[in-house]
């Protein structure tokens, strides 16, 4: 992450202003207006957002603020609409004097909203990097001092954390929050680890491991089950492949340790399981498991699904979704894999890529989200439009992608970035999704600003 930020900051230089254009070609655009989240002078990356599990209309959003070193925190108390802004800490008074990333959001069934995100200082390769949250009581409460949720001891750095709060009333962890990170001990021997708070983010657990084994893990994941499960994913780079887990005991403990997809090894050392494509050329693109639970009542309850990106014939890459039911055994899949399926149509006319998919289950009736960067209709593969999928039996079949920005986004141009962040966002409650995204519409006068819009699942057709 620090090599990252830094790199950024030298980019950023000399850089031109140039406009966008829309393809012509390729899916449907949504008919919901895309709104400019964040609005700032500064670049912004890395999308993350939640919904209020007890009021659809107030939303958290958040991304990293690069050239500010903090972290930005977005609120919306209207579905979307407008938004406000703060910073998750006060922007070092020199430049990389401190640095921080992988924002994480999530909000309990009490209103309680909690913000996580790494802050290392300084900004430099060998600097302690920790885990911090901040928290307040609802929308229009102020944001607490960050609190770090673990202290290293002999490790070297905490790195990408992921947050979620159990909201589930048959839990006997209601309220419980957890974060599930990568830890880097001084042996540069990586773990899956996981914490918790039980009084609000106030305090939290002694860190637990998750993992058994592996050589390079990131990309931890966690989401909640129905009865309160604690489900943990990640991306072992090295292996070449993604992992889960299962605790049933509030993650005191982790069991059911299952091989998520295999991948075949990719050939670019920098990469680890990823690759570099057309539309994202300075900085690798990767599987990005992200673990989603169907909590509501239908007949999927309880299903578990993890979203990720595949790289398949002739480097391009391609969203997939693996299903498990609540211990983890797998469901339908892929006849050829036997691992996840595609979750859009293979055929001759998709010479594209689907990269940083993200992905969610409505509660209030079991749909299946899956939002993805879609370069379909760009024979060059360097303008993606981030784009939806749904499922409402059980990630079995998929409806067409439509396209949640109505402008497509293009990494290549000469001011851009030359990458969109390490995940983007999507949330669903009530029928209504919110993707969130890195987009580049705006590079003359804001450079990369985060966009969003709402999708019903009625969009997708009966």
């Amino acid at each position: 992450m620090r090599k990252h930020l830094v790199s950024s900051r030298a980019v950023l230089a000399g850089l031109l202003a140039l406009c966008v254009s829309p393809l012509a070609a390729g899916a449907v655009a949504a008919d919901s207006e895309n709104v400019n989240v964040s609005r700032l002078p500064e670049l912004q990356t890395g999308a993350t957002i939640a919904i209020d599990p007890s009021d659809g209309d107030t939303l958290l959003a958040g991304s990293n603020s690069i050239e500010e070193g903090t972290m930005r925190i977005y609120t919306s108390t209207d579905g979307g609409h407008t938004w406000n802004t703060v910073t998750a800490h006060p922007p070092p008074a020199k430049a990389l004097a401190s640095c921080s990333s992988d924002p994480g959001v999530a909000i309990d069934a009490k209103g309680r909203q909690y913000y996580s995100f790494v802050k290392a200082v300084p900004c430099r390769d060998g600097a302690r990097q920790y885990v911090y949250v901040v928290v307040r009581a609802g929308p229009e409460a102020a944001w607490s001092k960050p609190i770090r949720v673990a202290s290293l001891g002999r490790a070297r750095l905490d790195d990408k954390p992921a947050i979620a709060v159990d909201t589930s009333p048959a839990s006997p962890h209601r309220g419980r929050v957890y974060v599930a990170w990568t830890r880097v001990a001084r042996n540069v021997v990586f773990s899956i680890v996981l914490s918790h708070s039980d009084n609000g983010g106030r305090t939290w657990s002694r860190p637990v491991k998750v993992n058994r084994e592996g050589r390079v893990l990131t990309y931890a994941t966690v989401a909640i089950g129905p009865t309160g499960a604690v489900y943990v994913a990640w991306d072992d780079v090295d292996e070449f492949g993604i992992w889960m887990a299962r605790s049933t005991d509030g993650g005191a403990h982790f069991r059911d340790h299952r091989k998520v997809a295999s991948f075949v090894a990719v050939t670019i050392p920098h990469c680890g399981s990823g690759i570099v494509i057309p539309a994202q050329p300075r900085t690798c693109v990767n599987a990005n498991p992200i673990v989603a639970v169907d909590t509501s009542r239908g007949p999927y309850s309880g299903r578990v699904y993890v979203s990720y990106a595949r790289t398949e014939f002739r480097g391009r890459q391609a969203a997939h979704i693996a299903v498990f039911d609540r211990r983890l055994r797998r469901i339908a899949p892929d006849p050829e894999t036997r691992e996840g399926r595609p979750v859009a149509p293979k055929s001759a006319a998709r010479e594209a890529d689907q990269f940083w998919p993200q992905s969610a289950v409505d509660a209030s009736n079991g749909t299946l989200w899956v939002c993805f960067y879609d370069t379909l209709g760009d024979p060059a593969r360097k303008r993606a439009f981030y784009s939806c999928t749904i499922s409402r039996n059980g990630g079995r079949t998929w409806r067409s992608p439509i396209r949640a920005a109505t402008v497509p986004s293009d990494e290549t141009l000469p001011d851009a970035l030359g990458h969109y962040g390490y995940h983007q966002g999507v949330a669903a409650s009530g029928g209504v999704a919110h993707p969130i995204w890195t987009d580049t519409r705006e590079l003359a006068g804001f450079r990369e600003e985060i966009y969003t819009t709402s999708l019903r699942g009625a969009d997708f057709g009966p």
